[in-house]
């Protein structure tokens, strides 16, 4: 059986969500990982043994992460997105252009976490289906997480919504949510979805800082097996 973690990560214009597709192996493989990484920089820094890996504190030093160097923050980043790629994970990202969406759909428009989900539950199943596996979905906790399970189990009886609307045959259950704090799978979803908005609805002004992401997207780009941006079109 196979296991997709869920993170989100957005700002005033966009919507991503990233989700994390392990079998047994590879969700060893980056819990251990994760783990190694925070630990030998507890060992030598201020930081928390506990400390979460969360992008955007980690790319900011804010929070716990605070108590290290630019040059180590990049490191933990760079370090940790690669213990991902190297996992045997598959990642699928999807997200989508909100002010676009406001303007086509102005008050009818969805919620955009709802609109998302729905796309990447379609994508999530087809790797599933790809790979001749079923799939239990677990996301980060949200406050809308009792909404999103009543849609989960709607999809599963009558289809997602849009025009490839899917009964997600290859999902099993129910969506699960937990606290990331707690889960270094979740933390990871939460990493590359977190660089993922970055590279794509960000414009950096500082040339060293692209190259900086750029080098770590690197680590992760091999496992994306699916990735698309919906950027709605105005109404005719």
């Amino acid at each position: 059986m196979l296991l997709a973690y869920v993170d989100e990560s957005y700002s005033k214009g966009y919507f991503f969500l990233a989700a994390v597709i392990v079998n047994s192996d590879s969700a060893v493989a980056i819990e251990k990982g994760l783990d190694a990484i925070v630990q030998e920089y507890a060992r030598t820094t201020a930081l928390p043994a506990s400390a979460e890996l969360h992008g955007h504190e980690l790319f900011n030093g804010h929070g716990e992460w605070g108590a290290l160097q630019i040059r180590q923050q990049i490191n933990v980043y760079a370090r940790a997105l690669e213990v991902i790629g190297k996992s045997g994970a598959h990642v699928v990202l999807r997200g989508m252009n909100v002010a676009k969406q406001k303007e086509r759909y102005g008050e009818a428009a969805w919620p955009p976490h709802d609109v998302v989900l729905g796309h990447l539950l379609e994508n999530v199943d087809s790797v599933a289906t790809e790979l001749g596996d079923r799939l239990v979905v677990v996301a980060d906790e949200i406050h809308s997480s009792e909404r999103h399970r009543e849609s989960f189990r709607g999809y599963r009886t009558n289809g997602t919504p849009g025009y490839r609307s899917s009964r997600l045959p290859s999902l099993l259950d129910t969506i699960h949510f937990g606290p990331s704090r707690h889960s270094r799978l979740l933390q990871a979803a939460d990493l590359v979805a977190f660089m993922h908005h970055r590279r794509s609805a960000i414009t950096e002004t500082d040339d060293r800082q692209l190259r900086a992401i750029e080098r770590m997207w690197v680590h992760i780009e091999p496992c994306v097996t699916r990735c698309w941006t919906w950027e709605p079109s105005p109404l005719p």
